[in-house]
């Protein structure tokens, strides 16, 4: 009983010290690019002892990447674990609904960890599990068929988007944001431009 204790102890203090570091990593990066913060400045801003970052982190790229992976982790657990097949639209607007409430509740880390993956390996595993989803058009069509690109083409553009509305300061809701992606999605923005945007479309 005592050293369950102790150890939920430690693991609250292991949580406390790793959220003032990360809070303190995002107040240095609203003044200057990752690459210009020192282990030094990060860790006098967070009160904590240099050898306690080392004992967590290698230096400050290895922070980015392993806030990354935490981040994707829980979005695989609440949004992708959940989907299942998207089969029609229906489906698809439960999914994006999940992807964007997930991207509203925790906006201040989703825009770091956007702001800071510069080699895009946050949306290379968003897309990655999209594809477990989703019908993947490379495997449904030869080489020398060009419609074998349309689904990398409807997952970059959705990522655009999603970074967009989330530095537009997500204002449209996310069930109606998830709709009219949705329906880009089935239908193609010719169809919303001709038709006008409601979510009927569907």
């Amino acid at each position: 009983m005592l050293e369950n204790t102790e150890r939920r102890a430690e693991d609250r203090r292991v949580k406390r010290t790793k959220k003032a570091l990360r809070d303190c990593l995002f107040r240095l990066l609203e003044e200057k690019s990752a690459d210009e913060i020192t282990v030094k400045e990060l860790t006098a801003l967070a009160d904590i002892n240099r050898s306690t970052f080392y004992f967590y982190y290698k230096d400050i790229d290895d922070m980015l990447i392993r806030i990354q992976d935490e981040i994707y982790a829980v979005f695989e657990r609440d949004v992708i674990e959940t989907a299942g097949e998207l089969t029609g639209a229906s489906d698809f607007i439960r999914y994006l609904t999940r992807f964007l409430l997930f991207c509203k509740e925790h906006e201040k880390i989703c825009k770091f960890v956007v702001g800071n993956d510069p080699k895009n390996n946050l949306a290379k595993r968003l897309r990655t599990s999209l594809l477990r989803c989703i019908p993947d058009t490379t495997q449904l069509f030869p080489a020398e068929d060009p419609r074998r690109y349309l689904t990398d083409y409807a997952i970059a553009g959705f990522w655009q988007l999603i970074v967009q509305w989330m530095y537009d300061g997500m204002r449209i809701p996310p069930r109606e944001m998830a709709a009219f992606l949705t329906n880009i999605y089935f239908y193609g923005s010719r169809h919303i431009l001709q038709q006008g945007w409601n979510e009927q479309v569907l």
